[in-house]
């Protein structure tokens, strides 16, 4: 009971008690008449009314004092709305090569990498690497307008920094991850520019893990771009021209920046039941300039992806094909073609994906299990080093005792396989085993 209920409960007793008093002096001096006492059951009731209602109202007042606007006022034409956020994030990993006592390149040790695995040397001993360079800030701004909105978005964070060393004070330079304006026309229809996700990646199968990227038959780029998106029924098109780049072996730059086309890329999103699934074609040209002048050609590539729940479980997975996959797939493990004695070049069929198990133990505790493989199919003129094949295993478990908060360990298997078509290298196979533990708090 509330100390305002109390209140009035003490003055409804004392008004019952007055009121029985004044009637038992009345009855001392001369018995009431039935009208009489009929008046004064009257007036008592209406007391007791009253103070109900007035316990009513107070509870009332309290209740709003204490609750949440559940419905916050929405925001008038013009007026913008801005958001903060990002997470903090400590990796720290015992890794352990086969052919090598670290990655080929720093990155590689920050997270997996799949192309900076060692072959061919002496394995080394297990190292321990800790950093904070993933830890994100982002600011988000929305803007309405009508029926429509204006959304813009700009992030970064320190990974793949090349300024900076762990000698004295770990600093490292940021970079810039997204930065784009997105304007939802109508509900139905929006026009995105600037820097984010390939329209050919759908960001949303990509599974849960303590690394960085993850899984190496993923597709995985961000770029400038322009994208348009309709909505059909309950799924969506969109249709994007993004920036291109070539990456070609036996050349003298990596990547190329010749092209004089963009790369056009047209996916389809929707549901079947409970799967949410992608479906994305992409068109581009490899190209690149040498004496005589401009060499192209143009390639493709499709992908297929999607989530599929099993009640509070998913399954999640990616499957990637095409001779112009190149730099999309695996970070850059292959490139996308090769040049050959007559200059020309010769675009290398590749393919590669992954399946990804989410299992819930409790509320708080989830494990994932996620098994990738890629492959190219090289023309026999490539070098003996060129990568024929990469394979991956990532399982984990998590623990999330407070929202924001997930603290949790990986086991990371990978392996990269070389052409060695002369058959000279004694040794044409490297793998990684690196154990990760990762703290990492969103706000």
């Amino acid at each position: 009971m509330t100390i305002t209920t109390r209140k009035i409960m003490a003055r409804l007793s004392a008004g019952i008690l007055v009121s029985s008093a004044g009637g038992l002096a009345s009855a001392a001096a001369e018995p009431p008449t039935n009208e009489e006492l009929q008046l004064r059951i009257q007036e008592l009731q209406a007391q007791v009314q009253n103070l109900a209602e007035e316990a009513q109202a107070a509870r009332q007042r309290q209740a709003v004092d204490i609750a949440e606007d559940p419905e916050p006022t929405r925001p008038a034409d013009g007026e913008t709305e801005l958001q903060f956020g990002g997470f903090v994030k400590l990796d720290s990993a015992v890794s352990d090569y086969s052919d090598g006592d670290s990655a080929t390149a720093g990155i590689g040790e920050d997270f997996l990498v799949p192309s900076t695995i060692p072959i061919g040397g002496e394995g080394g001993e297990a190292k321990y690497h800790a950093h904070a360079k993933s830890t994100r800030l982002f600011v988000k701004t929305r803007t309405r307008f009508g029926t429509g909105q204006v959304n813009t978005h700009l992030e970064i964070d320190a990974m793949g920094s090349a300024q900076g060393d762990e000698r004295i004070s770990n600093s490292y330079s940021q970079r810039l991850r997204h930065a784009y304006v997105d304007w939802d026309i109508d509900g139905r229809r929006s026009l995105l520019a600037g820097q984010t996700w390939s329209t050919f990646f759908n960001v949303g199968a990509l599974p849960e893990g303590m690394d960085f990227v993850g899984p190496v038959g993923t597709i995985f780029e961000r770029q400038p771009q322009l994208r348009y998106t309709h909505s059909i029924g309950d799924g969506s098109l969109q249709l994007a021209a993004e920036n291109p780049a070539t990456t070609l072996y036996n050349g003298t730059e990596n990547p190329y920046d010749d092209n004089s086309t963009p790369d056009v890329v047209l996916r389809y999103n929707n549901n079947a039941g409970g799967l949410n699934y992608s479906i994305a074609s992409m068109s581009r040209e490899l190209a690149y300039e040498n004496a005589v002048g401009q060499e192209s050609r143009r390639g493709y590539a499709i992908s297929l992806s999607g989530k599929y729940p099993l009640g509070a479980d998913d399954i999640r997975f990616m499957y990637s094909y095409g001779n112009a996959l190149g730099r999309y797939m695996g970070l850059n493990g292959y490139r996308a073609g090769i040049i050959d004695a007559d200059g020309d070049i010769e675009l290398i069929d590749q393919s590669g994906g992954f399946v990804a198990l989410r299992h819930f133990w409790s509320e708080r505790w989830r494990s994932n299990l996620v098994l990738s493989m890629t492959s190219a199919d090289n023309p026999d003129f490539v070098g003996d080093t060129t990568a024929s094949e990469y394979r991956s295993a990532h399982l984990n478990l998590l623990y999330s005792p407070l929202p924001g908060m997930t603290l949790g360990g990986e086991y990371i298997f990978a392996s990269k396989q070389v052409e060695n078509a002369s058959g000279t290298l004694v040794d044409d196979e490297g793998d990684l085993q690196r154990l990760q533990f990762s703290v990492k708090y969103g706000f």
